[in-house]
């Protein structure tokens, strides 16, 4: 078995010896094996291997007898929207969402529009571990039919009739967004027109050419923002398949990922009350916020299928993940940058004051992170190192997470890198910094 990463997150790996068109026809195969009846839906982001490997995906469809609407290069979301309003059987998604461009990965979408869930996906992985490959007679070969603009004329329709249109159209808002070359380019720019936005587009053309490091964080935000021109309402970036959305306020401290979703609850909630899902890497702003409404939040493990889960579980008005990555089930179960900026346009629009006011509502929190390689022994060798320095464990559901009264500490194995992924938050800088310092010379044997 080669070296993927495989997890409820997808199956992803560097481009070559690891994933390459066996791995994407062994997966395609099980995946097509395993769902019920009907066409299945493909797309991709806009990584230069994208269309070899969407075209030997679309291969193997046809082959095991699969009628295949492709979309081409779109977001992430786009497909999981399109599965579930066109009855669709599932959906493929070719992308390896915040990875370099060296990476690619597959994504499942199951026939509610869903990733597939922690209980489903161990019957995938069987099969495709098995080789499973129902392969048709050729009189039962799929067709293959583009529905690409279709599919996104439907995700901007959903979105629109989600959120106060006529508000946001009154308000005058100007944006400036960051598409990174990826799949955002092909549907922000259509939607802020619709909505009466003013948006400045930045790297719009989804041609693959991605920065070394194109995930949405504060410190490629911080980047940004030094060439932004003009007082925008706010600023953001999003990954290569548009499925996160970090968020900055021109002239404030409000930098960053962990800030999309607690101001998206935080405006949400004032206008429909409910139970809240993240997950256990999320900042507890995400409380803050639904405190003030006497909303309930509920954590789950990392990963959208599982914050997903949860949401279901408990019937959630809104949820998400501290990534950037905002979940309306108003529109869709799935993570989307397009919700997230229009939710965030509503807000700027509802809101006295708008975003910066809602910001100046919060509880100052600071967030650190930090990935280190994955020790030998991996996550069991460091539990009694870190025990010696944070305690008795809170909660193990996803690595080691202890809670402290201005914040956490959460360590996990990442599932889409070969990492350990470390999480502090605290009331000041200097709290956050220093605890992740002690942190790094743990994980690091110092």
């Amino acid at each position: 078995m080669s070296p993927l990463m495989i997890s409820v997150s997808g199956v992803r790996g560097i481009v070559g010896a690891d994933f390459n068109p066996f791995e994407v026809a062994r997966w395609t195969a099980a995946l097509a094996d395993l769902l019920g009846p009907g066409p299945v839906v493909l797309g991709r982001d806009s990584r230069t291997t994208g269309a070899a490997l969407a075209h030997a995906a679309a291969s193997v469809l046809r082959a095991c007898g699969r009628e295949t609407w492709d979309l081409g290069v779109v977001p992430t979301p786009t497909v999981q929207l399109a599965v579930e309003h066109w009855g669709a059987a599932g959906g493929l998604i070719l992308t390896a969402s915040h990875n370099p461009a060296q990476w690619n990965a597959l994504k499942f979408v199951d026939g509610d529009g869903g990733f597939f869930s922690p209980e489903r996906f161990p019957a995938l992985r069987s099969r495709a571990e098995a080789g499973a490959a129902p392969f048709a007679e050729a009189a039962h070969y799929g067709g293959m039919r583009d529905r690409g603009n279709e599919a996104l004329r439907l995700h901007r329709e959903a979105i629109l009739r989600a959120v106060d249109l006529d508000a946001i159209r009154s308000a005058g808002i100007r944006a400036a967004v960051d598409t990174g070359h990826g799949a955002g380019g092909v549907i922000l720019p259509a939607l802020a027109e619709e909505l009466g936005v003013a948006l400045v587009c930045h790297h719009e053309e989804p041609s693959g050419e991605f920065a070394a490091n194109p995930e949405p964080t504060e410190e490629s935000l911080d980047r940004f923002l030094k060439i932004v021109e003009g007082e925008p309402a706010f600023v953001a970036m999003i990954d290569p398949d548009a499925d996160r959305f970090a968020v900055a306020l021109p002239g404030t401290a409000v930098v960053g990922e962990e800030w999309t979703l607690p101001l998206v609850v935080r405006s949400v909630l004032a206008g429909r009350t409910g139970p809240v899902v993240t997950n256990l890497s999320t900042s507890s702003r995400v409380e803050a916020a639904a405190a003030r409404f006497g909303a309930v939040v509920t954590r789950t493990p990392v990963g959208e299928a599982h914050v997903v889960a949860g949401m279901r579980r408990v019937g959630a008005t809104i949820g998400g993940e501290g990534n950037g990555g905002v979940i309306d089930p108003a529109v869709h179960l799935g993570r989307d940058a397009a919700v997230a900026f229009a939710r965030l346009c509503e807000a700027e629009a509802l809101h006295p004051g708008g975003l910066r006011a809602l910001a100046a509502e919060f509880p100052s929190r600071v967030m650190r992170k930090a990935k280190v390689s994955l020790p030998v022994g991996g996550m069991a060798a460091l539990e009694p190192l870190l025990a010696g320095l944070l305690g008795e464990v809170d909660d193990r559901r996803d690595g080691l997470r202890w809670s402290r009264s201005d914040g956490f500490v959460h360590i996990r194995a990442s599932g889409t890198e070969p990492v350990v992924r470390a999480m502090v938050e605290a009331e000041t800088s200097a709290a956050a910094s220093e605890m992740m310092e002690r942190l790094r010379g743990v994980l690091e044997g110092r």
